[in-house]
């Protein structure tokens, strides 16, 4: 979340892995044969509404009377790629996982597949890999794959591309569960239920919007990336699904803490680690991303000692003080954890792209002076994420997984319209220099 920072360190590389496919075990077995290929543009719209037989695109081949107990559903209908500042394209999303069954179930693998059902498999992830990217919802369980009976778990999916035209114009996905005994409180029914299963769901298209291109909101040299887009495993930002507005939102999932580092030593501060002063963000001017107008400032918050988090009361509790700007377009940006007292603006006022619009602080539910920056759908922090990347900047490297050292660019250090990944150093233009 918003409260604190996390080292950059990297899990190793995913291992593959191969589901093994076959007849799902219930009350009559397989019957029937595959179901025929469906046109990729059909599926996601197909995955949300039950076919005239009441089975849903994936199980056309099963008897009605085999059970199917994970439910999956995608949390958006579409997602859009974005292109990371590590080369490579983002498809950002996120699957809700129900255990109908009255048995307890563990994930064991994540496939995604082109298009549909019998798509080719473009990522698959193992049972280690699955459960660093499952959380369970509504409880502080995370890193693990385990569901209870009747409980819901999300699967963050952050899977990459090596161009925007290898982005599939459709995803779904083959997601595979073992199931324990029934416990003695389960109904009868435990029984008949399946003990592995391998079930299709999570259907999405591939959006043909563009993210929004955006200004830095920083400026000058170092500025790491972190808790910004990682295929490897959840963070404080990826993490984050909250229920608003009748559904489960992604409220982070293109937000960045933006620290700035001393290049010799990769550290965020020089000095005593207890004083904000100390730290080399704390204190720098925050620009206008776009010509916008100022909806809300938060001022008056205190700064907090570094290595403390902030008691929580209420939402604003978290973002400290903070400058919301209305891009148009039904698109605001957030600018939370600002300096007491430093906000240039006030509600109603409109800015300029570059103009300094406050100083970046220590304040709220945070660990460490950094900026929290994030582009949504709404004026509050609650809404939906929206894709962006920075027009124009200079990539300084890339900080090792180890977190010792600043790995060199390698090619052109030029950036146009990307976003900074997990340990990305972007030095960016200071305006009028």
């Amino acid at each position: 979340m918003l409260m604190g920072t996390r080292r950059m360190n990297r899990p190793p590389a995913l291992a593959g892995f191969a589901l093994a496919l076959g007849c799902v075990v219930a009350l009559t077995g397989c019957t029937g044969s595959p179901a025929p290929a469906k046109t990729s543009a059909a599926t996601a719209a197909a995955d949300r509404a039950d076919s005239a037989t009441g089975i849903r695109p994936g199980y056309d081949g099963q008897s009605t009377l085999s059970f199917t107990p994970l439910i999956i559903d995608a949390l958006a209908d579409e997602v859009t790629p974005v292109h990371g500042d590590d080369g490579r394209w983002y498809a950002a999303y996120e699957l809700r996982v129900i255990n109908a069954a009255p048995r307890d179930a563990v994930l064991t693998g994540v496939e995604t597949l082109d298009g549909d059902e019998n798509g080719k498999v473009i990522s698959s992830w193992d049972r280690a890999q699955t459960a660093a990217n499952t959380m369970l919802l509504g409880t502080a369980q995370k890193g693990s794959a385990a569901i209870p009976a009747g409980g819901t778990a999300i699967i963050v999916i952050r899977d990459v591309y090596p161009s925007r035209e290898s982005v599939p114009a459709a995803f779904t996905h083959r997601i595979a569960a073992d199931f324990a005994a029934p416990g003695a409180e389960a109904p009868r029914t435990g029984v008949i239920y399946p003990e592995q299963v391998a079930q299709i769901g999570g259907a999405l298209r591939t959006s043909t919007a563009q993210p929004i291109v955006i200004g830095p909101p920083l400026a000058g040299d170092d500025w790491v990336s972190n808790n910004a887009l990682d295929p490897l495993t959840l963070n404080p930002h990826s993490d984050v699904v909250i229920p608003v507005g009748g559904r489960l939102t992604g409220a982070e999932r293109y937000a960045i803490d933006f620290l700035r580092m001393d290049r010799a030593t990769v550290s965020a501060h020089v000095g005593d680690p207890t004083q904000n002063s100390s730290y080399l963000a704390f204190d720098q001017p925050l620009l206008a991303v776009a010509d916008a107008t100022v909806v809300r400032v938060i001022r008056d918050q205190p700064d907090v000692a570094p290595g403390s988090l902030a008691p929580l009361t209420v939402l604003d509790d978290v973002t400290g003080n903070q400058i919301i700007l209305d891009l148009g377009g039904g698109v605001y940006a957030l600018y939370a954890h600002m300096k007491q007292g430093s906000a240039t603006v006030a509600e109603g006022d409109t800015v300029v792209k570059g103009q300094e619009i406050g100083r970046l602080g220590n304040s709220g539910n945070t660990s460490e002076a950094h900026l929290h920056f994030q582009l949504q759908r709404g004026p509050l922090m609650s809404a939906e994420n929206v894709p962006w990347v920075i027009d124009s900047y200079t990539s300084g490297g890339m900080v090792s997984t180890d977190g010792t050292h600043v790995l060199p660019v390698s090619g052109s250090a030029a950036r146009s319209a990307q976003v900074p990944v997990l340990g990305s150093v972007g030095d960016f233009p200071v305006p009028g220099s």
